[in-house]
């Protein structure tokens, strides 16, 4: 009770009253601006999510002809317009005073392309792409995680900025599980609903409504009243350094490291590619290789995500301690890229057995004739052992695992290589790149149908196992430039007034 009281008190600690940076209202200031941050990650991940389960029931009564590959276009839409738009808006984040602008701009994507989701049934001709439309103006609101990383780069201190960002983390997966219950919470209303003004609200109609009501309110806290701009990051630079006249001069005399920033955009996107592609594969592989029916499938690997996703948020939770305790970098390459290499590693079949792979009428079916098993078109089943119930069980919770770790500490670290220079278009980059890692990822189904286990994750355990050596050979340099207060002789030259040190 007394953290929640501190939490929700924000009242300035001691170690940042010694800073000297800000006054206690500046402070209070701050943090409920990033509170509102933090809610618009909620919100963006709720909205971008909470359709997935009904997106093609509600498909089917749009439009009866709809083929189900156009299922293929309403998935890659929201990954592709945020591929596009993210660098546009980095950029202009950049050069704007304040991201306030920006980031009300996607907030009416949101909540226009759910209330044209909602509507689509208004329109009397071609449902399929107002549908489509919807999903693209939805993917387009996602451009906010660009926004709000660039935000939290500038409005925390080195210190804070774990902690911060793995709060942000764990906004973003409350709202996927958030977004996962919405469909079922008003799956009681039924197909048919009841009018409104006009408007039918239905089973699939009011997730419509329900998420544009909470882009609503998310405009609204983005006003004035509630949201401001800070830049404490600037300060922080800036402190006790005479020489240094303005904060722009804080930023320029650093120098970019590109190898370890590079090295943190490949991280995250490896870990964005293995998590998509697990994902994609876990229901084929538990089809496949355990015998499992649909329904079966579904309440077990529900189990299994719903579980994953209670490690993640007690992960975010604990992350920042951890950094404190163990060095954040050790964190970052143990707890995460080598658990993901292992997650790989252990989902390499063993045993001699192979697969039995499904042979009309064999009697391997359920009793409505549906055929269980592995296919006999993959005929790698007859020679590759099964991946066994514990094999995948130990491996989803290690990517859980790397993933959470993963993810945050390779922003946060991100972040804090690229020192006090605005980051808008450096974070548009990482965005970016887990955008297209999230759009190769499912590409893995294709590989283990055609090739099989082996190739899947002996690929992946090479491909990871060596961008784990990579960063463990580097892991001293993944540390952020400081600017120190240079000597009263440094201070006289005109050119290079400070020092930079590691």
């Amino acid at each position: 009770m007394d953290q929640l009281c501190k939490y929700v008190s924000i009242r300035q600690p001691e170690s940042n009253r010694a800073l000297g940076l800000e006054t206690e209202s500046e402070y209070r200031q701050r943090w409920i601006s990033i509170r509102v941050i933090y809610f618009t990650a909620f919100v963006v991940y709720i909205a971008f999510c909470c359709v997935a389960t009904s997106l093609w029931p509600y498909l089917n009564t749009l439009d009866p002809d709809a083929p189900k590959q156009f299922l293929f276009y309403l998935f890659a839409i929201p990954s592709l317009m945020q591929l596009v738009l993210s660098p546009l808006f980095g950029y202009w984040t950049n050069r704007a005073s304040s991201i306030r602008l920006p980031m009300m701009l996607v907030i009416v994507f949101l909540i226009v392309g759910q209330v044209l989701y909602a509507v689509i049934e208004e329109i009397p001709n071609n449902r399929k792409y107002a549908l489509l439309a919807s999903r693209a103006l939805v993917g387009a609101s996602t451009v906010a995680c660009t926004l709000y990383r660039a935000y939290i780069s500038a409005a925390t201190t080195v210190a804070e900025r774990t902690k911060t960002t793995s709060y942000m983390a764990l906004a973003q997966t409350l709202g996927l599980v958030g977004g996962s219950a919405v469909q079922p919470t008003f799956a009681g209303i039924g197909e048919e609903g009841f009018q409104v003004l006009g408007f039918r609200v239905n089973m699939y109609t009011s997730v419509g409504w329900f998420c544009a009501a909470l882009g609503v309110i998310n405009l609204v806290l983005m006003l004035p009243w509630f949201f401001r701009d800070h830049n404490i990051a600037v300060k922080e630079a800036m402190s006790g350094n005479a020489g240094l006249a303005d904060g722009k001069r804080a930023w320029q005399t650093m120098e970019l490291r590109y190898l370890p920033i590079g090295l943190m955009l490949v991280a995250f996107a490896l870990l964005m590619f293995a998590y998509a592609a697990l994902q994609t594969l876990l229901s084929p592989i538990a089809l496949d290789q355990f015998n499992w029916t649909n329904e079966e499938s579904l309440f077990y690997l529900g189990i299994l995500m719903t579980a994953g996703a209670l490690i993640s948020c007690i992960l975010f939770l604990m992350l920042d301690p951890l950094c404190k305790r163990f060095s954040e970098t050790n964190v970052l390459v143990y707890g995460a890229m080598l658990a993901l290499f292992v997650s790989q590693l252990v989902m390499i079949p063993v045993g001699s057995e192979p697969i039995t792979a499904f042979l009309e009428n064999s009697g391997n079916s359920t009793g409505n004739g549906t055929a269980l098993g592995c296919p006999p078109t993959q005929e790698w089943c007859s020679s590759i052992p099964p991946i066994g119930k514990v094999q995948f069980t130990i491996s989803y919770t290690l990517l859980c695992i790397s993933f959470s770790i993963g993810t945050t500490l390779s922003q946060a670290v991100f972040s804090k290589l690229l020192g006090p220079r605005p980051q808008g278009t450096w974070m548009a980059l990482l965005t970016c790149a887990g955008s297209a890692a999230r759009i190769l990822g499912p590409g893995a189904v294709t590989v283990y149908v055609l090739s099989g286990t082996y190739w899947t994750f002996g690929g992946g355990s090479v491909l990871t196992g060596l961008v784990f050596v990579w960063m463990w050979v580097y892991r001293n340099r993944l540390q952020p430039v400081v600017v120190v207060k240079p000597s009263t002789a440094e201070e006289m030259k005109v050119l290079n007034p400070s020092k930079l040190v590691q």
